[in-house]
């Protein structure tokens, strides 16, 4: 069999090892700067992939030609993926070659959130009351019956990228309508608790999952905090209820016929006292998400998802693998000014990860997505004990420690805390 495989993550030498020992000739298309970074040498294990197609623009257009070159001359079997990006892409080119897998209408219906969210109320499950954007005067009306704040949203976003949340309707006259009318939504606010809820799913049936609390990604990815994550306790009736709710949302879309990754985001209303749907993907979460699951699961969602589309992962049933810990994690996003300081190491007692990635001196800009970060840290404790109280640790340890300079500071001002810091 020859797979093809569609990757934009920091995996590649996993990917080359995850299908090493399967008679399978494994073909890549990826970003060049994932293969060839500075500051390592080529790695050994590319010699695993049969061909590497390395792209200097991974969104562009011509990559769809690129897959169809590539399926028609190396008589490709599967178009494999495990990012958002790639999920109708891949699909699309499935199609048009007559190849096994996931299909137009699951992918859609999976990356477009008018779609999703319109099957998901036919078939009764709670999600927020929304609307296709047409112009400003619909969109005000919307907000005058459900009331402010509303989300607007790309139906095809990702990450929160797009996002904005509308407080009041003077924001909306700096809206560009014209420019948001061919695939934007505005969605309802729901006040509540946010939750994720991570894994794998086949032929309409969920094969395994958890929920974590999860802080909401609006306010992350507007700088304003950090994007904080912990998995619920076996004993929470919120995380049975969570994974009753994502396995009727599994069931009621198109499904994925092969072993694929999900990530699902829910409300549990303030009002109601009832749990919402956010949203869902066909592609393993974000951020640290990928990380704790292996850490409580031993299983890797990146190497499940792509070995189950490859028809690798086609008679596991997951259903007697139960977490051995629990396991959080914190994404610290950057500031817009210039980084000046932060420890080199976390003294936070149940942080066994903790990565500083800033310069001092370098200037960042505000984050543009989820993912957007440059401290990290994950949290592990025994199976009975909650995360949450290290993650919320380290959260105020990193606000206490954090110094940063902008255009209301300057070298002068901040040179007393710093000498404290640096200390």
């Amino acid at each position: 069999m020859r797979v093809l495989v569609l990757n934009r993550r920091p995996i590649v030498e996993k990917i080359a090892l995850w299908f090493s020992e399967a008679e399978i000739d494994v073909f890549l298309i990826t970003p060049k700067a994932l293969l060839y970074p500075s500051e390592k040498l080529p790695n050994k294990s590319h010699q695993y992939i049969k061909g590497i197609y390395p792209v200097d623009n991974y969104d562009s257009p011509s990559i769809n030609e690129l897959i169809l070159k590539l399926v028609e001359e190396k008589q490709i079997d599967r178009i494999i993926s495990a990012t958002e990006i790639d999920v109708l892409r891949a699909a699309k080119a499935r199609e048009k070659m007559g190849l096994m897998g996931q299909s137009e209408i699951s992918a859609l219906a999976y990356r477009n959130k008018w779609i999703m969210k319109s099957l998901l109320k036919k078939n009764g499950l709670p999600v927020a009351r929304m609307l296709q954007i047409t112009d400003r005067q619909s969109v005000e009306k919307f907000a005058d019956e459900c009331g402010f704040p509303v989300v607007i949203k790309p139906v095809d976003g990702g990450g929160s990228v797009g996002v904005q949340i509308i407080h009041h309707a003077a924001q909306l006259q700096d809206i560009n309508f014209e420019l948001l009318k061919s695939g934007y939504l505005v969605e309802e606010w729901i006040e509540g608790e946010f939750f994720t809820i991570d894994g794998l799913m086949r032929n309409g049936e969920m094969l395994h999952c958890w929920p974590s609390h999860t802080t909401a990604n609006f306010s992350a990815v507007s700088g304003n905090s950090a994007l904080l994550s912990w998995m619920l306790l076996p004993d929470n009736p919120l995380t049975t209820e969570l994974s009753a709710l994502i396995s009727r949302v599994i069931m009621s879309l198109p499904p994925t016929p092969d072993t694929t990754a999900f990530h699902a985001e829910a409300f549990f209303c303030e009002k109601t006292h009832r749990l919402v749907l956010c949203e869902i993907a066909c592609r393993p979460g974000g951020a640290g998400h990928v990380p704790v699951y292996e850490m409580a699961f031993g299983l890797n969602l990146y190497k499940e998802t792509l070995l189950g589309q490859a028809g690798l992962r086609a008679q596991e049933t997951y259903r007697h693998i139960y977490p051995q810990t629990m396991a959080g994690f914190a994404w610290f996003p950057p500031n817009e000014g210039i980084f000046h300081y932060a420890p080199d190491s976390c003294p936070v007692s149940g942080i066994i990860d903790y990565q500083l990635m800033a310069r001092t001196g370098r200037y960042y800009q505000a984050p543009r997505s989820i993912s957007d970060h440059i401290a990290k840290a994950f949290a592990l404790q025994p199976i009975d004990r909650d995360p949450a109280g290290v993650i919320t640790e380290i959260d105020t340890w990193w606000k206490n420690n954090a110094i940063w300079w902008n255009e209301e500071s300057s070298p002068n001002k901040t040179k007393g805390i710093a000498d404290r810091a640096a200390t």
